[in-house]
């Protein structure tokens, strides 16, 4: 029996538009292990949060035109699935955590009422019932005084809670898969800690799989058993945490991990990677990050590297990989 639980191959997702075609995502796999936390990482514009609706079928069709190979859950092929036997998977077997929790609640709804729904939808419960659950979830995930808390509503609480709500709105059912799409974003750093705190520790004692989506790698570190980088629409390196940190073998990775700020770095020089990432619409020839790449050389701007295997199991994207010291490595 497969202990791969999320099984995503080949998916791609293109706008048409007026003045072309914008190419989200081009073709990317991604496996999440049961009880395994998987990080999709990359800069604001590559494709992750797209990718995430994508798997939740939460795009709408036009204007997104989406092909995949195979969208397997759990043994369960959901790629043709209707909408209303998705309906059933999403919050039972999939739940999302969305980024801005004051656009991804009702305003005109308690909170509790909001999380009834999960229970009285998908467990069959009465609204007496659902409410007994849903202090419950509250407790949980660490919100005080949960009784008058779900009498409350999403402008009565702090960012802070308003997330945690989220999270409990998540593992109200106790899914599969949880999808977290940069949970943390509009937090500050005290209050991001403690809810990435929260979603880590409620993942690991139910044993439930977990795709976070960020763009910051410090929350990587603390958080992800296995890191997929994306770059403008394609998966270029993957790898397990550990290694990735240690060892990063694509350029953009490099250049990420060299960002970040640390208390034991010396140099007092702050890395900042030149440019930008292409637009979606006009991406250039050949490998998309040579224009920004150090290492880049003419094959690099002429044809797209195929994402390589490598003996330990890492894959890498890339026709001169490095490692840890910046040299070039002969994988």
């Amino acid at each position: 029996m497969s202990d791969v639980l999320l099984g995503l191959k080949n998916l791609k997702v293109i706008f048409p538009a007026q003045q072309g075609i914008v190419r989200a995502v081009e073709g990317i796999d991604i496996d999440i292990k049961k009880g395994e936390c998987v990080a999709l990482v990359g800069e604001s514009g590559c494709g992750k949060s797209v990718t995430s609706l994508a798997i939740m079928r939460l795009l709408n069709t036009p204007p997104a035109l989406v092909d995949v190979e195979s969208i397997n859950l759990d043994g369960d092929e959901i790629t043709n699935y209707s909408e209303n036997k998705m309906q059933d998977v999403r919050g039972k077997q999939i739940s999302m955590i969305f980024q801005d929790a004051m656009t991804a609640l009702n305003p005109v709804m308690t909170v509790g009422k909001q999380i009834d729904e999960v229970f009285i939808k998908h467990q069959k419960l009465n609204k007496k019932e659902a409410r007994i659950e849903t202090i419950k979830a509250l407790r949980l995930v660490g919100i005080p005084e949960p009784e008058s808390r779900a009498k409350a509503f999403p402008h009565q609480l702090s960012g802070g809670l308003r997330q945690r709500v989220l999270i409990a709105m998540a593992f109200a059912c106790m899914p599969k898969l949880i999808i977290a799409d940069e949970p943390t974003t509009a937090l500050d750093v005290t209050i991001q800690a403690q809810v990435l705190e929260v979603l880590r520790s409620m993942q690991r004692s139910h044993n439930v799989s977990l795709l976070l989506i960020t763009h910051d790698l410090s929350v990587v570190a603390h958080t992800a058993d296995t890191v997929y980088v994306m770059y403008s629409g394609k998966i270029v390196e993957k790898a397990k945490v550990e290694d990735l940190f240690k060892t990063p073998h694509h350029p953009y990775t490099e250049g990420l991990l060299g960002s970040i700020p640390r208390l034991s770095d010396t140099t007092k020089h702050f890395v900042q990677i030149p440019d930008s990432v292409p637009h979606p619409m006009f991406k250039p020839t050949g490998c998309y990050f040579h224009p920004r790449c150090k290492y880049a050389t003419d094959d690099c701007k002429k044809k797209m590297p195929p994402l390589e295997r490598l003996d330990n199991g890492r894959e890498i994207r890339c026709y001169h990989p490095i490692n840890f010291t910046g040299g070039e490595t002969n994988e």
